[in-house]
């Protein structure tokens, strides 16, 4: 009886869609607060000055999947295509197009350090920085 159940219960969870899995913005809010946990002041004040009054990393985290429908170009920056077998990433085989996620968090990290940078491209950056860097875990 067991047994059945325990079968039951393998195939249940195989013919699962995946996204039964996924934490969506849950999952990208709960990273981002352990996050904030860890920073230290300097960092936290420079997050503050970037991110509107009384926002978080947790609602920033968020915020490019809300946008994604509408701003569809954005959603290669979700993921990179690695090859089966492949055992680095290589940018000019797995993202000629440098659209990737890997090329949007380095982009992300050099326009948060850019003192060049106007602030609202500094507030989309830390939103995607945030959103981006859960998905890479």
């Amino acid at each position: 009886m067991h047994r059945r159940i325990y079968i039951v219960t393998l195939v249940a969870l195989l013919i699962m869609p995946s996204s039964a899995f996924a934490w969506r913005a849950k999952g990208h809010q709960i990273v981002a607060l352990i996050a904030e946990r860890h920073l230290n002041d300097s960092t936290r004040d420079k997050i503050k000055a970037i991110l509107p009054k009384n926002d978080t990393l947790a609602k920033a985290s968020i915020w490019p999947d809300e946008v994604r429908k509408a701003l569809p170009q954005m959603n290669p920056l979700h993921y990179v295509d690695v090859p089966r077998g492949a055992t680095t990433y290589d940018r000019e085989r797995d993202c000629p197009q440098r659209n990737g996620i890997v090329e949007a968090v380095t982009w992300y990290l050099n326009v948060l350090k850019s003192t060049d940078s106007p602030l609202a491209e500094k507030h989309i950056a830390l939103d995607y920085l945030v959103h981006l860097v859960h998905l890479t875990h």
